[in-house]
């Protein structure tokens, strides 16, 4: 829990040493368009270099992809279709150019061999570039060998930061994530492992001690009791306490200036503890014109 929020504190920081923050979010079809998504990430990267770059640093970016690509920029146009958006004078976009046919007739070696050489030129100490995969669980085996090729590449000079995360109760043994990283480690590729857990039950009794102004040995009761329910998930904790809020379970005092709350009949009343219950739960307490929209 907290993963995506946890990664996008690091967007600023990216941002300041005059990077690239490149976000892509995986799904269930991932697996069925191989390398699209990584090639989207990358794709978006050509604008962010025309929007961040200075005219001078675009005009040295266009003579090292002309003298590193040579009659080979027309396959790097295809991967990646706005390069010609940003150098429109070094090649012409063709048909196909974007779409799962861009793939036909590549290896997956000839892709990471040019999306390599590509980012040898276009990432540096000075321009980093950081590439954020969410939901990585998804990602298909060819992404992943793609993103392995790339932070393996010891033949150029790239500054080439890869995030990824995903549920571990959805990756087994045996799963492409697993063998990226045992890939990486045996490359000698510097990578940092996090295990995202739920709040500890006072660290969350904090929380809620702050979101309802109480001090915290106040309030530990009702702590305890959210704890119990939603494990320490911290979105999970503020979407229950929204919920005793809907069904007056909680309620502010303006005789007693506080919230007050009913701890016997909280852990009475039959109230999940399934976020995605307590969800579809409040979604069917909507209008139904609006649950129809």
């Amino acid at each position: 829990c907290g993963k995506s929020m946890l990664v996008q504190s690091l967007k600023a920081r990216i941002d300041i040493a005059g990077g690239y923050v490149l976000t892509q979010k995986c799904d269930e079809v991932s697996k069925e368009r191989p390398l699209l998504d990584v090639l989207h990430a990358f794709d978006k990267l050509c604008l962010l270099i025309m929007l961040k770059s200075p005219p001078q640093t675009l005009m040295e970016i266009s003579n090292e992809l002309v003298k590193v690509f040579e009659s080979d920029f027309s396959v790097l146009a295809r991967l990646l279709p706005n390069i010609n958006v940003v150098f429109p004078k070094l090649a012409k976009p063709t048909e196909d150019a974007g779409g799962a046919r861009t793939l036909q007739g590549m290896n997956l070696n000839n892709v990471c061999y040019t999306l390599q050489r590509f980012m040898r030129i276009v990432s540096s100490t000075v321009t980093p570039v950081m590439l954020f995969l969410d939901d990585l669980q998804w990602a298909g085996i060819t992404s992943l060998e793609l993103i392995n090729a790339i932070l393996s590449d010891k033949r150029g000079s790239s500054c080439f930061l890869f995030v990824g995360c995903y549920r571990d109760n959805e990756v087994q043994e045996g799963h492409p994530i697993i063998h990226l990283m045992s890939s990486l480690d045996s490359s000698g590729v510097k990578s940092t492992k996090l295990q995202l857990g739920g709040l500890s039950r006072n660290c969350l009794n904090l929380m809620i001690s702050e979101s309802l102004g109480i001090l915290p040995h106040l309030c530990a009761s009702l702590g305890n009791i959210i704890y119990e329910k939603t494990g320490g998930n911290p979105y999970f904790a503020l979407e229950f306490l929204r919920s005793l809020v809907d069904r007056r379970l909680l309620t502010y005092s303006l005789r007693e200036r506080r919230w007050i709350w009913d701890e016997s009949k909280i852990r009475s009343e039959n109230i999940t503890d399934n976020v995605l219950h307590l969800l579809a739960a409040k979604m069917a307490s909507l209008p139904e014109d609006i649950q129809s929209a």
